[in-house]
């Protein structure tokens, strides 16, 4: 079968060579500055808040506790000795480390649409061995289908899709997704026109351009003799530059226009379209106009359960599929992604909830410490209930131990 594969033609484009291709820019309406200058992820990475909007996505992923579970009825229990809890915790290959690999796997999940890893198996037991991070700059993907499998090309050879973790952004056909950049195309040129505008304008003009004017008149030569005056006397590095313009001679500074003054706040706006685009809130921009210390903590929770859950979902989805053997996953084996470590409160809120928490016979008093990764003390692993909670079997039993005391 995998030999008729690579013969099959019917393909699935991935989005890195739709977004790559002049063809599918044009379609979305062009994707250049007004300089000519194309926007494509690396122009879109030089504005500061597209950068940093995919950098907090890409972090805030990365430093997710993972960690394999097994799955009975109502209950989870840890499996730290599993091996994929090795390639999700520390290295999945042997050139990175798992913070780099889930970083580098959402970024380009994010701006190519495709995020895809080879794994590497062991012949004899089938169960995973690394994760080979794919990158398309140097060997682009294929995904092609075939007697209902997917079959991914690259590097020369054809890999079956249950050994490729692959994880899509945006998909109009939920096989290979399409990069933000291809429809953000046109709101992030403008962000970047205003970029270069500022850039030419500080460069070209700054804030040393204007006109003098003369009540006589005057000969080119005396009028370039003037101008250099003028300009030298003002670009000397003296702390006081005064310049006497005689023969009734003025000077008029150039400031900018209206219009000019608004194109340069277009950078500002700017901040507010990224924000929409990778569907993450303004502060996390850095921009906290609009927001106070007595909201934040409500625009993490949105931001978490908003921006990072949905992507975690989609990496955690592939990770159970496609790192454990069949068997492990009838025998209820997972990936768990703790997304309550990127929701730390102020110390007296998380102080009130964890107290809560001990009281109400949710958590034991070992298990807080472990959240607050302190070493367990002996006598501290019962759970606590209030006498005021307790249903008649625990007061019952409490008075039974009393008495053969």
């Amino acid at each position: 079968m995998l030999l008729q594969a690579i013969q099959h033609n019917n393909s699935t484009r991935s989005a890195l060579n739709l977004v790559g291709s002049n063809s599918f820019l044009n379609w979305i309406g062009g994707a250049s500055t007004k300089n000519g200058t194309p926007v494509n992820t690396n122009s879109a990475k030089t504005l500061s808040a597209f950068y940093n909007g995919i950098t907090i996505l890409c972090n805030d992923y990365a430093k997710l506790p993972k960690s394999v579970i097994i799955k009975e009825g109502n209950t989870r229990t840890k499996d730290t000795s599993h091996p994929v809890n090795r390639l999700l915790n520390k290295r999945p290959n042997q050139y990175m480390s798992a913070f780099n690999y889930d970083s580098i796997m959402m970024q380009c999940a994010i701006l190519k649409g495709n995020a895809y890893s080879e794994i590497i198996r062991n012949a004899v037991t089938g169960k995973v061995e690394s994760r080979q991070f794919i990158d398309e700059r140097l060997t682009p993907v294929t995904v092609k289908k075939f007697n209902g499998k997917l079959f991914y090309h690259f590097d020369g050879k054809v890999v079956e899709g249950k050994n490729i973790e692959h994880v899509i952004g945006f998909s109009e056909n939920g096989i290979t997704g399409i990069g933000v950049v291809a429809y953000a195309a046109k709101s992030l040129g403008v962000a970047l026109s205003s970029q270069e505008f500022a850039e030419e304008y500080y460069a070209s003009k700054g804030i040393g351009m204007g006109v003098m004017t003369s009540a006589t008149k005057m000969d080119p030569d005396a009028k370039t003799r003037y101008a250099q005056a003028i300009e030298n006397r003002l670009n000397s590095s003296s702390n006081y530059k005064v310049s006497v313009i005689d023969e009734a001679s003025s000077f008029q500074h150039i400031s900018l226009t209206p219009q000019e003054s608004m194109f340069l706040e277009t950078n500002k706006h700017a901040i507010g379209e990224v924000a929409r685009w990778l569907n993450i809130p303004t502060h996390k921009l850095k921009d906290t106009e609009n927001s106070n210390y007595s909201n934040m903590e409500s625009l993490n929770i949105d931001y978490i359960s908003n921006s990072v859950l949905p992507w975690s979902i989609k990496f955690k989805q592939e990770q159970v599929e496609k790192l454990f053997v069949e068997s492990e996953k009838q025998r209820g084996y997972a990936v768990h992604h703790n997304s309550n470590s990127l929701l730390e409160a102020d110390k007296k809120t998380q102080a009130a909830f964890l107290s809560t928490m001990i009281y109400a016979g949710v958590y034991t008093r070992n298990e807080v410490r472990s959240l607050l990764d302190l070493n367990e003390i002996d006598g501290l692993s019962e759970p606590l209930t209030a006498v005021n909670m307790q249903t008649l079997e625990q007061v019952d039993a409490n008075l039974k131990k009393l008495q053969n005391e």
